[in-house]
């Protein structure tokens, strides 16, 4: 390892881009089922922090859209982890549902795979244990406290309607029963807990090259987003439209939703730039930057 390089890097690639662009010799995947991945997005864009929960009177105006926002996050969910999943490079699979369960048999394996050894003595399982503790003991003393709805509690906002027709999606039925998720589309949300880990709580893919080929690296911040335009939410334009935005503008667009959709009197027609339009573009800039 060069002076210039650095051992870890967290990455949204494809869902988004980042910079610079770079190689990686080994990845550690971590994933999530769809279905509390897809609203616990939803309670991040809505409320711009990780803490916070839609209430249910957002809730209630945003339900006329929530269906086809769930389609476009499932249309990204499969694209990346089909980008992943296809990588010629050491790939450590893990779920975020046997990482807050077990998160000491879950570390135990990460440290094992990127640090390319086969057993683990003492001197890091005692670490693992004490930086688990540790984090305990913060996240009590702190004002910090991260959203938790639960494994499978996000199921109560999925209609009956809306939960078949993701089921009858063959490629997600497909990574679903890849990644150890196929039980869920048959399980009741309040079994999701008791759901099966991964076998040693992680499962590592070897690639094509391992018995002595030439190494190969995954080139990150590169290429094709599984994020298109068809599948950007415009949340500040959309919470504007719901008189639930922070950005205040008084362009005509904007003053005709404001009327209930009635155009302006007239006065400084189309004068002015969007300022609803611009938080947007910003925001997807910035996310495009994570």
């Amino acid at each position: 390892m060069g002076a210039n390089m650095v051992q870890f890097v967290k990455t949204h690639f494809p869902e988004r881009m980042g910079s610079p662009q770079f190689r990686a010799s080994r990845v550690v995947l971590l994933v999530r089922n769809p279905f509390d991945a897809i609203d616990s997005f939803y309670n991040l864009m809505m409320t711009g922090t990780h803490t916070a929960t839609v209430t249910p009177e957002i809730r209630e105006k945003t339900a006329k859209i929530w269906d086809e926002y769930v389609m476009k996050e499932i249309r990204v969910w499969i694209g990346f982890h089909k980008f992943w999943l296809n990588q010629d490079v050491p790939i450590m699979l893990i779920r975020y549902e046997d990482l807050i369960r077990k998160p000491d048999k879950v570390m135990l394996r990460v440290l094992q795979f990127v640090l390319e050894v086969k057993r683990m003595g003492s001197f890091f399982t005692e670490r693992i244990d004490r930086c688990i503790l540790d984090q305990q003991k913060i996240e009590g003393m702190g004002s910090y406290k991260p959203r938790s709805g639960g494994i499978g509690k996000s199921m109560s906002k999925y209609s009956p309607e809306l939960f078949n027709k993701l089921k009858a999606e063959p490629d997600l039925q497909n990574i679903m029963s890849y990644l150890g998720y196929k039980d869920l589309f048959d399980l009741p949300p309040e079994q999701w807990s008791d759901l099966k880990p991964l076998d040693h709580y992680a499962t590592e893919y070897l690639p094509s090259w391992h018995d002595g080929g030439q190494p190969k690296f995954s080139q990150v911040n590169k290429g094709n987003l599984a994020r298109t335009k068809n599948e950007v939410t415009y949340w500040n334009k959309l919470k504007m439209e719901l008189g639930i935005s922070e950005v205040n503008c008084d362009c005509d667009k904007c003053k005709a939703i404001k009327n209930g959709g009635q155009k302006s009197d007239g006065k400084d027609e189309g004068e002015g730039e969007c300022k609803i339009e611009q938080a947007d573009e910003k925001d997807e800039c910035e996310e495009s930057k994570k």
